[in-house]
């Protein structure tokens, strides 16, 4: 498994659920949606730890993929 995924891949994905892009503090950007906790993912050189990439596919219901 890689270390990190792009960061575009898992913005894409979220959008797709649903989820928006509602502020960047830094390198923090944070996604919502009406009735869920927000997603904050640290975002550095275009890329994101391949544990949040984990974290997305729980949240989405996707499990271990």
């Amino acid at each position: 498994m890689p270390s990190e995924v792009p960061f575009r891949k898992l913005r894409r994905r979220l959008e797709r659920a649903g989820w928006c892009l509602k502020r960047v503090r830094g390198s923090h950007h944070v996604f919502v949606k009406t009735g869920e906790t927000p997603i904050v993912l640290p975002v550095h050189g275009g890329k994101v730890k391949a544990g949040y990439e984990r974290l997305i596919n729980k949240r989405l219901g996707q499990g271990g993929r």
